[in-house]
């Protein structure tokens, strides 16, 4: 409903402009009233705008911030701007009038050469740098090029011109942005400062300057970010305090079941605040498909705002707020994103060649598709198309209009191709030169050292107490082998499904257990598995019992969040409960049945769930595979690091082993 209102604006702007300039002063308004705004029209989206039309993210990671965090928080640290005044004044030299371009006004008219010309002089470049003092945004504001809020576009008339592009709107970042001061305007009234991202032209009092022990204060909170955008922030007295955007990084001081708590520099001062979990989470957000669904449906459809104008966003600033909640930091402009990461050129390539090298080497919600002014998120496949989802304004028509999406939305990469004004070369898919994956591929090595916290030096996994363990023999192993003398890399010989939907299974993934490194991990004996054995209450609302579980390597807390799920899921599906009220056990120092190796529950990681709704290979007749598990139940808790053993072919679908190696590899 708002873009149609928004084209029956410009369309009655347009007509009401033209009665009231009948007769142009100069060539710039004879060309304004030249040109024809029927040359606007809209796309017909080829995939539902909702969450649930986005592919299933199958990884659930936990990026290390750290960079990012020191991005954004370094410029507070540092004592005179980084970059030359020349690099920092570049929009000076560049937004003014020439022999070729003649910008236009808010109300549609030329731009004299004088407003430019006070501009320059207001911006005070001999003081560049003079102040260099930390400073932090009291409000959601937006970096402007010039230190005005006027705006000014090139040919209102021109279809891709005009309304929203404001070509002095840079960017729109959110309270609580640590920012460097250089210095003020003649007039005081704005502020240059550098962000982790750009230098421009902020209002003076939407920054606090900040002291040298709130700068380290504010570096060593913990932090929060906002899940969904643009939420209302309030304090404890219900008082409205600001709207909360996706992509903020806030600190806070404490947090209970439902909200967290914190003080905030806002333009009034400092506040505390309080936040609701279901619109906020600690920082980094884990990368999940739950996560990534729900950022997803708080944007979709949200109307494009070029350089976030109207507290909006475009391409860039889409992609650089959507992934920065998981910790991946992205530069502003979608050029510079698009040299992030492992770069994979798709320039002279047809179509066909490109669709099939972002099937086989995309990966999902981690690869940016770049074209010349534009940057779009890979979502993954659906119905065998690659999908994408992106802050678009529209495609070029053959008449050099617009077909227009003007929002976020997920498309395909050939949306526009059911149009006969569309030349095919204007579609996303033909004007792709790109493509950026943001995060490598982890090594094997990578995974374990990550699942286990070991160090891994060439072929050495090293442990805490300093011993060692060979990651690879070098060993060609059979299956047999495999289940009896598997070394640290045969772990992963055969790929386990994550996520994936259930059907019949065609390897024993996870089966194979390095026992060395168990043992280092969750106990070597008896004893001393016992020792690190803690109680977990097993569906709290529903079944309320005590099993014990191995504290160490976050498997008791793993299976404490599978616990709250499932109770969670049985409070909204009854019917699951009967999967899951009688587990057969979890700890129990015991041989897997007819062998001489370890069960996974000796060291109190698995847990097996009603065996009356279960089926075991060993116990089969013949021997053909059955389960009756539902698929809800085993993706929780593969969420959580566990695998199935209904994956397995030896199935045994009671069985769920904390294994969480396999969550990190994808």
């Amino acid at each position: 409903m708002k873009q149609i209102a928004f084209l029956i604006f410009i369309a009655i702007f347009f007509t009401s402009c033209s009665k009231n300039a009948l007769t142009p002063k100069n060539d710039a308004e004879k060309s304004l009233n030249k040109e024809s705004m029927g040359r606007i029209s809209y796309l017909n989206l080829d995939i539902e705008q909702d969450e649930l039309s986005l592919p299933t993210n199958q990884k659930n990671l936990k990026f290390d911030a750290e960079a990012l965090l020191k991005k954004r928080f370094g410029v507070l640290y540092l004592k005179k701007p980084p970059v030359s005044k020349k690099e920092a004044f570049w929009a000076i030299n560049l937004y003014k009038n020439s022999k070729n371009r003649q910008y236009y006004g808010l109300n549609f008219k030329p731009i004299k050469d004088e407003w430019f010309y006070n501009l320059q002089t207001s911006a005070n470049t001999p003081a560049f740098g003079t102040l260099s003092l930390p400073a932090i945004t009291t409000a959601n504001t937006s970096l402007r090029n010039l230190p005005t809020d006027e705006p000014i576009f090139i040919n209102p008339a021109r279809a891709g011109e005009g309304y929203p592009f404001d070509y002095l709107q840079l960017s729109t970042i959110s309270i609580g942005t640590p920012v460097l001061l250089s210095h003020y305007s003649l007039d005081r009234a704005w502020a240059f400062v550098g962000s982790d991202n750009a230098w421009a032209w902020i209002k003076a009092n939407d920054i606090q300057i900040l002291s040298h022990q709130e700068v380290k204060e504010l570096t060593n909170s913990n932090f929060i970010t906002i899940t969904k955008d643009k939420s209302p922030v309030y304090n404890a007295n219900g008082n409205f305090l600001f709207f909360a955007r996706v992509g903020a990084i806030l600190p806070f001081i404490k947090q209970d079941e439902y909200k967290f708590y914190g003080e905030i520099y806002t333009r009034s001062g400092v506040k505390k605040y309080e936040i609701s979990k279901q619109i906020s989470a600690t920082y980094p957000l884990i990368f999940n498909d739950q996560n990534i669904k729900k950022l997803a449906s708080g944007m979709l459809e949200q109307p494009y705002g070029w350089g976030g104008f109207g507290d909006n966003r475009d391409c860039s600033l889409f992609t650089q707020d959507f992934l920065g909640e998981f910790g991946i930091w992205l530069p502003r402009n979608s050029l510079a994103q698009s040299k992030i990461g492992k770069q994979i050129s798709l320039e002279n390539l047809s179509n066909e060649e490109k669709i099939k090298k972002i099937k086989d080497e995309a990966l999902p919600y981690l690869t940016l598709l770049h074209l010349p002014g534009h940057i779009m998120l890979y979502a993954g496949i659906k119905d065998g198309t690659p999908i994408v989802i992106h802050d678009m304004w529209g495609l070029k028509t053959k008449n050099d209009g617009r077909a227009l999406v003007g929002g976020v939305a997920i498309t395909s990469l050939e949306i526009g191709q059911d149009r006969e004004d569309i030349d095919s070369k204007n579609l996303l898919i033909s004007k792709i030169d790109s493509m950026n994956i943001l995060v490598p591929k982890p090594t094997l090595q990578d995974i374990i050292a990550k699942a286990y916290d070991v160090n891994i030096s060439e072929n050495s996994v090293i442990f805490k107490d300093g011993t060692t363990e060979i990651f690879d023999d070098k060993k060609a192993k059979n299956k047999e082998e495999l289940l009896n003398s598997a070394d640290i890399e045969d772990i992963f010989a055969d790929e386990y499904p994550l996520f994936k939907p259930l059907t019949l299974p065609i390897n024993d993934a996870g089966r194979y257990r390095n026992y060395a490194l168990l043992d280092k991990i969750y106990g070597a004996d008896e004893k001393s598995i016992r020792a690190n054995l803690v109680d977990v209450i097993w569906l709290k609302n529903h079944v309320n019992k005590k099993f014990k579980f191995n504290s160490k390597n976050g498997a008791a807390k793993a299976l404490e969040a599978v616990s709250k799920e499932l109770d969670e899921l049985i409070g909204k599906e009854p019917e699951m409960i009967k999967f899951l009220d009688n587990p057969s056990g979890t700890f129990n120092y015991r041989l897997i049945a007819k062998t001489n190796r370890k069960s996974a529950h000796a060291y109190g990681i698995a847990i097996d769930i009603n065996t009356d709704k279960s089926d075991y290979w060993q116990w089969s007749k013949d021997g053909v595979y059955k389960n009756q598990i539902p698929e809800s139940i085993v993706k929780i808790f593969e969420k959580h690091g566990f695998i199935w053993g209904g994956r397995w072919i030896s199935f045994d679908t009671m069985h769920f082993e904390y294994r969480p190696e396999f969550l990190y590899r994808w």
